[in-house]
């Protein structure tokens, strides 16, 4: 009798433990647990909820014809704002609580991402291209990983959704924690004002030296006599304009101005010297 109860509850345990298995391999391959997929597999059990809230929340109206006012513009929200995006952690399966498999990490706190935070910009992750795009994050959403890996928030939810899994491309690490950040756009920020003040100062610099050559004469004898032979042509290209202008008809003005010489005027003023 007792090696057929001592047989008994080996298989009894036995079978506890493939029905444990069995549900946690079912509840990890359900992957409802994504922090970048799709909410395509919830959208049921949400409109479900939302409409449960709504007929909880309705109640009767009477409309007075008054408009209520409203106290303040609307909230605008901070485009560099982070914020996790990981959901609350499912309950245990029953082989976790077996002690078969572990249960899955705790969620961060505050000064834990801040660590891993530290370590991704020590790293240079943001400076570098995505490792999965190989394109840079310019003003894309970014992710963080628990794991201090960084990536492009679309570029993650292709890969989950390709693999099936939450594990990091770079590390292999299951069951990472995703926080979004900012640090790729502000690097692109940074990095597209310095082009325009530079693009802006070498204009400044080409307006100037311009400047420079119209009114300072150079020392080198030939390019003297030009500079000088231009100014002498511009003043006698306005003169002949004023003159043009008083004594000539409105229409041989045109025919005047459009005359070789005026032409020639014109190409040594512009010449530059």
């Amino acid at each position: 009798m007792l090696r057929n109860k001592g047989h008994s509850s080996k298989q009894d345990n036995l079978a506890v433990t493939a029905v444990a298995l069995q549900d946690h391999i079912v509840h990890d391959l359900q992957l409802q647990n994504l922090s970048i997929a799709d909410s395509s597999k919830t959208k049921v059990q949400k409109t479900e909820n939302r409409s449960k809230s709504l007929r909880r929340n309705t109640k009767a109206l009477i409309d007075t014809g008054l408009k209520k006012t409203t106290q303040g513009g609307p909230k605008v929200e901070d485009p560099e704002k982070e914020y996790v995006l990981d959901p609350k952690p499912p309950p245990l399966t029953l082989a976790q609580k077996l002690g078969l498999f572990d249960p899955p990490p705790l969620p961060l706190s505050a000064d834990e991402w801040a660590r891993v935070k530290q370590r991704s910009v020590e790293q240079g992750d943001s400076t570098q291209p995505c490792p999965i795009c190989r394109e840079e994050f310019g003003l894309h959403p970014q992710v963080l990983l628990s794991c201090s890996h960084v990536f492009h928030r679309a570029c993650l939810q292709a890969f989950e959704k390709f693999t099936n899994k939450k594990t990091c491309p770079l590390c292999r690490k299951n069951q990472y924690q995703t926080r979004v950040i900012c640090d790729g756009a502000r690097l692109f920020k940074i990095k597209c004002a310095t082009r325009i003040q530079a693009s802006w100062r070498g204009h400044v610099v080409r307006r100037w030296y311009r400047d420079l050559r119209r009114t300072v004469p150079p020392t080198d004898a030939k390019l003297r006599r030009k500079f000088f032979e231009a100014k002498i042509n511009s003043s006698l290209q306005r003169k002949e304009r004023k003159r043009a202008q008083v004594f000539t008809p409105p229409e041989q003005r045109m025919d005047l101005l459009a005359s070789p010489k005026c032409e020639r005027v014109l190409e040594i003023n512009n010449c530059g010297f």
